[in-house]
């Protein structure tokens, strides 16, 4: 499966809140904002009450949810009450703690000093495991209300402008504008599809934090073709969220148009006890956004597009069946001749000791374990299970590989025979499966 946790709060429901957004405090007139990009989502720094967290950008949600805390450290939360709220799920209300007037900077001249924020201390929710860096939660639309925000995935930098005059610039006569439509603050896109060679037009919220590039709620005159496979889609608020996994003939908005998009359909008891918009047919999330440089203007309600590098790519999904996830870190010692050794140098987290003419150095290296597994896939098949430490695919050390590399290698042909080693309460076993294209 895509990963699923995508993110799922998006959906989020509960009675009141205020968010009036960011504000400018810089003497520049635009901000550059690196961030950091896995699993299509975009990793941002923030401080809230003088707190240093990473935050997921989500343009979808709001309020603003924190749900787990930085390692070393505490955050002062104003204002804090109790409250229920409902999200994607198969379980009902859920318990949250609601925080008003909070001060959050994203950077010394961009902040926030009413900021609203939902605590959600659930270990389901706590996804940063999966993408192998600390997350304590996400960013909401507050952050684009107020200013035009550029998001440049290739170059992995978010640009903030303080004049809305960027828009008429003749640097973008290259970028083509699309109207939006914002609701309770919410950006919303209209779109085309075609399914079974029959044309859709569809609403879609417009979602950052949504890791798939198409979500999409089944109703009497949308459903998912005969070729499909179910999934777990991820964890919400309200529990596990299962669906489909299917594609669409091709999806177009102005004049791109995207051939064989990867689709989801979460089940329909996911969704029930949410109040969705009226018309609203879905999401569309970053495995279509990253394809462009966007230029967000929430307050001239419209967007400009304009392709990037990926925007060819295929869309691709995991064959094996089974996710992967980073189960922390341990030491490991590695052999290495005093003369490397010096000309390489030690970085913080080193340790190294001398013994004849080789230091060992000892090196925080990643634990990956097996998080999930999709039924009757050919990792299940095979006899793997949750919960199995991997130790080596196709004869490659997991240690030496990045969780993008690993999702990569899981995705990368039909027919591919994929060898892994694992740990099994302390026994190693080796498995052998071949990926198997569904769609």
């Amino acid at each position: 499966m895509r990963i699923g946790y995508l993110l799922l709060f998006v959906f989020l429901t509960i009675q009141a809140f205020s968010q009036k957004g960011f504000q400018w405090e810089s003497k520049k007139d635009k901000i550059v904002i690196p961030f950091t990009f896995v699993d299509n989502l975009i990793i941002i720094p923030i401080e809230i009450n003088n707190t240093k967290l990473n935050m997921l950008l989500d343009s979808g949600s709001e309020p603003s949810l924190l749900f787990s805390f930085p390692e070393n450290d505490s955050i002062n939360l104003y204002n804090t009450r109790k409250i229920k709220i409902s999200g994607l799920g198969n379980e009902e209300m859920a318990e949250g703690i609601f925080s008003e007037n909070n001060i959050a900077k994203v950077t010394d001249g961009y902040v926030n000093k009413e900021f609203d924020l939902l605590i959600i201390l659930d270990e389901k929710l706590n996804f940063s495991s999966r993408i192998g860096i600390p997350v304590n939660g996400i960013l909401g639309y507050s952050f684009f209300s107020n200013h035009v925000v550029k998001i440049d995935y290739g170059a992995k930098k978010i640009t903030l402008y303080k004049d809305k005059k960027i828009l008429d610039s003749s640097k973008l006569k290259t970028f083509t504008k699309f109207p939006i439509s914002i609701t309770k603050g919410r950006p919303y896109l209209d779109v085309k599809i075609k399914l079974d060679d029959k044309e859709h037009a569809l609403k879609l919220l417009i979602d950052t934090g949504l890791g798939d590039g198409l979500w999409l709620f089944e109703n009497d005159s949308i459903q998912s073709n005969k070729n499909y496979f179910n999934d777990v889609l991820g964890e919400g608020i309200g529990g596990t969220v299962l669906g489909k996994k299917s594609r669409l003939d091709e999806i177009q908005f102005s004049k791109f148009k995207l051939n064989s998009p990867l689709v989801s359909y979460p089940d329909t008891t996911s969704y029930k006890q949410l109040r969705l918009i009226n018309n609203r047919n879905g999401s569309v999330g970053s495995e279509i956004l990253k394809r462009f440089t966007i230029f967000f203007d929430f307050e001239g309600s419209q967007i400009m597009l304009k392709k990037n590098n990926y925007f060819h790519e295929p869309f691709n999904y995991n064959m094996s069946g089974l996710e992967i996830q980073h189960a922390g870190v341990e030491w490991v010692s590695e052999g290495i001749d005093k003369d490397e050794l010096n000309k390489q140098g030690l970085s913080k987290s080193d340790i190294a000791f001398e013994t004849g003419n080789f230091k060992y150095k000892f090196v925080l290296k990643p634990i990956f374990e097996i998080a999930a597994m999709r039924k009757d896939s050919p990792a299940e098949l095979a006899g793997l299970k949750v919960g199995d430490l991997v130790l080596r695919i196709d004869g490659k050390n997991v240690q030496n590989l990045t969780k993008q590399k690993i999702t990569e290698l899981l995705q990368s042909e039909d027919g591919k025979t994929i060898i892994i080693e694992i740990e099994r309460k302390g026994v190693r076993k080796k498995f052998e499966f071949q990926l198997k294209k569904l769609l």
